[in-house]
């Protein structure tokens, strides 16, 4: 094996020990390591509390230990990682599990009016017409919301 395949088999491990938790790889301090791994989790749920704002707040004190038991089970996806779409899968994973709070309802439903997950990770932007429902708040109203071509959206709401 050359150097540079050396090199790039350490760097694929210091990646994985320091993203999803696998061992730290000879040659690297431990404890280094994982301080570094503790600071990029804690880097990757502020980020996604700064743009998830609804759901970070319904989920409260609860917030930090639910996405850093998530994080550690999905990295990140993705060349250039996106909070908005970390915290997409994030939620994602909440409505699975029906543990999804009403009261950021609203703010799932406008990343779907705008954006979609791609394969890789990233996100798209949605083309042409969007029509989406959803139930919001605690009383659950709800709410049928159209993105028009352009990006305007109307909402009508009933019981």
């Amino acid at each position: 094996m050359s150097a540079r395949e050396r090199l790039a088999k350490a760097q694929a491990e210091l990646a994985r020990a320091l993203g999803m938790g696998e061992p730290v790889p000879a040659g690297f301090d431990a404890e280094r390591v994982g301080a570094a791994a503790e600071a990029l989790g804690m880097k990757r749920r502020r980020l996604v509390q700064r743009t998830w704002p609804m759901l970070a707040a319904a989920l409260g004190e609860g917030f930090a230990g639910r996405f850093d038991a998530w994080a550690r089970e999905n990295p990140l996806l993705g060349v250039e990682p996106n909070p908005l779409a970390d915290g997409r899968r994030f939620a994602g994973s909440l409505r699975a599990a029906g543990a999804f709070p009403a009261e950021a309802e609203e703010e799932w439903l406008a990343f779907e009016l705008r954006w979609r997950l791609t394969d890789e990770g990233g996100l798209s932007a949605r083309r042409g017409l969007v029509v989406k429902t959803a139930r919001v708040g605690r009383a659950g109203r709800r709410v049928l919301a159209v993105r028009l071509p352009g990006g305007r959206v109307l909402r009508l709401s009933g019981p």
